[in-house]
């Protein structure tokens, strides 16, 4: 008979378990929580038992090497946004997320096994090229976030997976700029967010945007960055970018409000790169 609910003493107790029987992952809970509500104030309502993870050490590690940071899928928000060893334009999401009790307890794990389109860690990390790997009894795997994320609130993660660890390569950016835009400044869902990293000695060399909270997914177009760096021509990359909205009216704003003020704000910083 399975358990209502497990706390594994250790990954390998985790993997073994989700081998032999479908559980609910919960780590922090802030996000799985929200979205298991039947209404405001009701109970909340599991289909699967739980396993708890948010104890196990080993998944919270935050190691820089020379070629990459390798952050724990259990390490918190906080732990981002507070580590001085790492680069601001990592931190810099986090620190703007939710609030310092939430970003204490919510997983950087989590906000991507979650999913949501208003995620705010995930832009940033598709802009750095970040990998997730995923284990199970049977091995691993290691996606990139295009991979990992498939919809809106669904990922390719399987039922006997865990998401134990980010990795980021490190690259040297020259300064990178941050917008996110709510209906006020703190502890807010996203209307949207775009992050730019750039690396400029005589010319641009290196150019990354992504953009949050407007399509289901994070969005970024590598083909057209290469394009803008080759030649210059912001309003063809911004054509490209509108071309690839899809978003849609919503309690938090309107698609018209999104995509106009997500081009604004992406014209305004290329045409000071460029000049």
């Amino acid at each position: 008979m399975i358990p209502a609910h497990i706390r594994p003493e250790s990954l390998e107790e985790l993997l073994t378990a989700l081998d032999t029987a479908s559980y609910t992952i919960f780590a922090g809970g802030t996000d799985l929580l929200i979205r298991k509500r039947q209404w405001q104030g009701a109970e909340r309502r599991f289909e699967e038992p739980l396993a708890f993870i948010n104890h196990l050490e080993e998944l919270k590690e935050v190691v820089i090497t020379q070629d990459h940071f390798l952050i724990g899928a259990l390490a918190t928000q906080e732990d981002i946004a507070s580590n001085e060893a790492l680069p601001d334009y990592l931190r810099e999401p986090y620190r703007q997320m939710a609030t310092l009790a939430i970003r204490n307890i919510a997983t950087v794990g989590g906000n991507l096994i979650n999913a949501a389109s208003v995620g705010d860690s995930l832009p940033v990390l598709l802009a750095l090229d970040a990998r997730v790997i995923l284990k199970s009894v049977a091995g691993e795997r290691s996606l990139t976030l295009d991979e990992l994320i498939v919809d809106k609130y669904r990922t390719a993660i399987k039922k006997n997976e865990v998401l134990t660890q980010v990795i980021i390569p490190r690259r040297h950016f020259s300064g990178y700029y941050y917008k996110k835009i709510g209906q006020r400044k703190a502890s807010i869902l996203s209307k949207l967010s775009v992050i730019l990293l750039y690396r400029k000695n005589k010319n641009l060399e290196d150019l990354r945007i992504a953009v949050g909270a407007v399509n289901s997914r994070p969005l970024r177009l590598k083909e057209a960055e290469r394009t803008l760096l080759e030649t210059g021509c912001i309003d063809a990359y911004l054509k490209a970018l509108l071309e690839s909205f899809h978003s849609e009216d919503d309690k938090r704003s309107t698609r018209e409000y999104r995509e106009t003020v997500t081009l604004d704000i992406i014209r305004k910083q290329l045409e000071q790169l460029f000049s």
